[in-house]
């Protein structure tokens, strides 16, 4: 059986998920809190507002969802290959998208590598 204590570990009010150990107003408390503590950047902010708004499209039915462009599966996820594009996502599986953002993670620390090696011999 799933699940714990019905109610709120802060304030002992019913809560509306019981896997959940906080009640929605606790939590909301909690999170104000949390953004504070953990601000984002301007480009985070920015990318998370591309990301919002392409969703907000697809869910309106604006956008719509297709296959892998690599493999075909369709359960697919959004990529932004550009976020000055907001509406143009490329549609990849959960694994293909793992992959391309390992491949990017690889090329920036080669590229801050590089960069070390070229500052080391001048």
């Amino acid at each position: 059986m799933r699940g714990g204590k019905r109610t709120c570990s802060l304030c002992d009010k019913p809560k509306e998920h019981i896997d959940r150990s906080r009640c929605r107003a606790c939590n909301a408390i909690y999170m104000r809190q949390w953004r504070k503590r953990h601000s984002l950047t301007k480009e985070q902010r920015w990318k998370n507002n591309v990301r919002a708004m392409a969703r907000s499209y697809w869910l309106r039915g604006k956008l719509r969802q297709k296959p892998c462009r690599h493999c075909g599966e369709s359960r697919t996820e959004r990529h932004h290959p550009d976020y000055a594009r907001p509406l143009f996502v490329i549609w990849l599986c959960r694994p293909r998208h793992l992959k391309l953002h390992a491949n990017k993670r690889r090329r920036a620390r080669h590229h801050v590598k590089q960069q070390r090696k070229a500052r080391r011999r001048r």
